[in-house]
């Protein structure tokens, strides 16, 4: 377990980073993150991409809301992850998978 949280670490580490280092060198190169934006949305595969994020952030939205046990503590959660992207649900992961590998390991149906 704990080697899958360090990894889960050490993967939103370098995604955080990637955003950094994308951050301080889009301004020089290629203009600002709108512009950017603005490239990406006419391409197929940049829509493609773009819709593949989202509704990856919508499933595992689904599966925080699953697992917390209160609606307000998985808002906030869940919320954080469309602006924040996969940073935030490294930080919830690193956080709740010993509670996750618990709750998978019972068994869905009573044993008698």
């Amino acid at each position: 377990m704990n080697v899958l949280r360090a990894v889960t670490g050490i993967l939103g580490l370098a995604l955080l980073g990637l955003v950094i280092w994308a951050g301080f060198s889009m301004q020089d190169l290629h203009g600002s993150f709108l512009d950017q934006f603005g490239v990406v949305i006419t391409l197929p595969w940049g829509i493609a991409s773009l819709a593949d994020l989202y509704i990856g952030f919508v499933f595992f939205s689904v599966i925080v809301f699953l697992t917390e046990r209160s609606w307000v503590v998985a808002a906030l959660w869940a919320a954080p992850i469309f602006i924040l992207g996969n940073i935030w649900s490294a930080v919830w992961l690193i956080i709740r998978l010993p509670h996750l590998a618990k709750q998978l390991s019972k068994p869905d149906w009573p044993t008698s």
